[in-house]
This record gives C-alpha cells, structure tokens and sequence, in this order.
C-alpha cells in the first residue's frame, strides 16, 4: 500500500470520526427516547406495581454512553433484590434514585421492569426520569429531565381480621331475612303445569302448544335491598382517620363479595356514589377513598338527613365514625327511625362494634 494511500485513509477515518461527533453533538441526544408505563393505576399498600421501561436509538449510528435513571417519591418503596439494589441505587440506602448504563446500538433499544409497591393511602405522583447521553467519542455528555406524569392511587389497607368485620356477617344475616324476594321474569329455570292460580302472563304459549297442556314459567328469584356505608369524615389523629377508610374499604369488599349493591355517603371529600355492585362500581369507590384529606362540609345530622331523603324500599346501612360522642349516639336514634332494619356503627377510634 503506498504511503499516499495510507495518508487518504487515516484522513477518511478522522473525517469520518470527526463528522460523527459533530453529528452526535448536534443532533444524538434527539435520537434517545426512553418511555415507561406502569400496570395499574389503583392500588392498596404493599401490593406490587410494576414500572415497565424502553430506552431506543432511533439513529443510524450507535450511542456508545447512555445512563437513564428513575426519582422515586417519599413513600415508594423498590421491591428488588438486594445484588439488584447494589447495582443500580444511587446515593445509599435511603435514596430514592435507581440508575442504569447501557450501550445502544443504531435503531436498537432495551427494556426492563421494577417492581415496586407503596407504603400509604393517597396520591402519588411518581418522580421524574434522567436521561444522559455522551457524544460520539465519549468526550461530553447531556443530561435530559422529564417528569413522570403518571399518577397512581393507593387505596386504603383492608381490615380482613378485624372484630368489625365479624360483625358485620352477622348484620348482612339480619339484612338477608328481612330484604324484599322478587321473582326476576328475565331468569328462566323451567317449567311447570298451570294450577290455575297463576297469572295469566306467566304461561308459556310455546311449551304449552309443545306439551298439549297449559305450562307456566319457573322464574328465579332476586334481592330488592341494597346497603348504605355512611362515613363521619372529622378532623381526629391519623391513625384513627385511617382506620376509618379502612372501614370503609373493607365493608365495600364484604357487599361487593356478597353481590349486595351500596352506595356510599359522606359528609366530606369521600362524597357520594350512587347504588351499584361490580368491578366498575367498587374501582370508583376505592379511588375516592385514596384521593380523601378528610375535608368535611357539612354536619353528620345534614348528611343522615339528605340520605334519608332519598331512601327507597328495604334498605340497610352502616355508620362509620372516628369516635363515639353524644351527638353520633343521637344521630344513630334519627337513622334507626328512618330503617327497619337497624344501622350497624363501626368506630375508627377503639376496635369494638356497637
């Protein structure tokens, strides 16, 4: 090779090199872009949120340094194991910043997960995200911030071995024998011959011209009753105003596990639901009871009257209040007037049923 060559193709090289880094200077960091996306956005403590990540090159030329990290609010807490806590926490035990290097070939990407859970009931917003990103030669670097916009809802904690919940199989018993039995004509289970003391829209024409004999419809039965949960929303210490919710939270999974439709009453920032049962229907209440700073707007006595107002047929309720007072025991009187059935009261502030 002669030395003319050898001088063109040294020359060609840092062209190139130099035509690289002032490519990746100018225009790489565009060419990085790092999403997530976590899979749920309710949840209850200690459950497992997991966070799934992408970092991608979309350049034709590879990004020989590319760091991201992820910023964790107060309250989070990395569910990883500890070789994986070592590698990646920044700062020591207590940050709350989780790093990772990579090297990204052109238009290739990696991704990865973290799982996670949360400490407390409430609203969180999830922290930012860090981009850095080296020029070509690795001579300098950029550093990228974006906030993670994803908010996640942490319900309050259940209460399954509560005394409270106890006694509340033994009043959905009570609601159970004194609720209304209607037979539903759109739940079919068969038929039977026509004693005559049927009414007339219960025949069967079809069986009947199938049998040669009058045939009349066997109709399932369904429940005419659904369940107030009326919550006292009071300024009281936070263990006490937590236990409340969780009250709540857990009388909502009791009715919606027994198929009983509720509504849900409060005086405060729980506000109101309309009557309802299923996934869709629990889901909303779970996410007001994340979302409450125990703001209240109006007296129990108000809220007690306003529900009773709309009362119809057989109807049950629970009372959920912080603490027993003068004023509650009197408002528990004017409810069991308008029901029934009598009010259940669960107390936040001692573990007993009244």
């Amino acid at each position: 090779m002669s030395f003319e060559l050898s001088i063109l193709m040294v020359f060609c090289l840092l062209a190139f090199f130099l035509a690289a880094e002032l490519y990746s200077l100018r225009r790489g960091k565009r060419h990085v872009s790092l999403r997530w996306e976590f899979n749920m956005n309710l949840t209850e403590p200690d459950e497992i949120v997991t966070l799934t990540y992408q970092i991608q090159n979309t350049s034709a030329l590879p990004v020989p340094f590319v760091s991201f990290s992820f910023y964790f609010p107060e309250g989070v807490e990395v569910r990883e194991s500890e070789t994986w806590m070592a590698e990646h926490r920044i700062g020591g035990s207590l940050a709350q910043m989780y790093s990772f290097d990579v090297n990204l070939r052109a238009h290739r990407g990696l991704r990865g997960k973290i799982h996670f859970s949360l400490k407390n009931r409430g609203l969180y917003e999830m922290g930012k995200a860090y981009v850095e990103t080296g020029d070509f030669l690795g001579f300098r670097s950029h550093v990228h911030s974006f906030p993670i916009r994803d908010r996640i809802i942490c319900t309050a904690r259940p209460l399954p071995d509560a005394p409270e919940v106890e006694a509340l199989g033994g009043y959905l018993g009570d609601i159970s024998v004194r609720r209304f039995i209607l037979e539903d004509p759109s739940l079919i289970l068969g038929y039977r011959e026509y004693t005559g003391t049927e009414p007339l829209k219960s025949i069967s024409w079809l069986q009947t011209a199938r049998t040669g004999a009058l045939t009349v419809k066997k109709h399932d039965f369904t429940v005419d009753t659904d369940v107030a949960v009326i919550l006292d929303i009071e300024q009281c210490p936070k263990a006490v105003t937590e236990r409340c919710l969780s009250l709540v939270r857990t009388v909502c999974d009791v009715l919606e596990e027994q198929r009983i439709p509720f509504s849900v009453f409060s005086n405060g920032d729980l506000f109101s639901t309309a009557k309802g049962s299923g996934r869709l229907h629990n889901f909303e209440v779970q996410r007001r009871i994340g979302l409450v700073r125990f703001v209240r707007y109006q007296a129990l006595e108000e809220l007690l009257d306003r529900w009773a107002g709309q009362r119809f047929g057989q109807r049950g309720s629970v009372v959920i209040a912080p603490r027993c007072t003068d004023e509650l025991a009197a408002d528990m009187a004017r409810l069991q007037r308008h029901s029934s059935v009598k009010p259940l009261l669960l107390i936040g502030e001692e573990e007993r049923h009244a």
